[in-house]
């Protein structure tokens, strides 16, 4: 399978309802997010997976939509584990249902990975047809 990976970032603060009193991510805090997004196909069409640029039209609206807010208006508990869900979800949610001639070729969602640090991320791996 090609394999087609492409990063993003975003700033959010957010804070976690479910932890602990005592612990410091209770507290309203700030990361940069970084999302990477994995699509692949077993073919290729004209030389390509799928071009960036198709990529970029279905997750911009949902970084754009998390940048610089608070998460929790979006994600009840907005751990990095929910923040992959969410953000897949909504990829998935983008994609219309002729986005790709799907007699020639099929691509794929592979995976989600967000991070909150270069050290803290969650990668969430699925196989849905875009």
């Amino acid at each position: 399978m090609f394999i087609l990976r492409k990063q993003y970032s975003f700033e959010s603060a957010h804070y976690l309802p479910l932890v602990p009193d005592r612990h410091p991510c209770k507290r309203l805090h700030g990361h940069s997010y970084g999302v990477v997004i994995e699509v692949g196909s077993e073919h290729l069409k004209n030389g390509f997976v799928v071009d960036f640029a198709e990529i970029n039209k279905l997750i911009k609206p949902v970084i754009e939509k998390l940048d610089h807010q608070l998460l929790n208006e979006f994600v009840e508990n907005p751990t990095v584990e929910n923040l992959c869900s969410y953000v897949a979800e909504n990829f998935l949610a983008n994609v219309v249902d002729n986005t790709y001639d799907r007699r020639d070729q099929e691509v794929y969602l592979l995976a989600v990975e967000v991070s909150e640090t270069a050290k803290t991320k969650c990668r969430l791996e699925l196989k849905e047809v875009i």
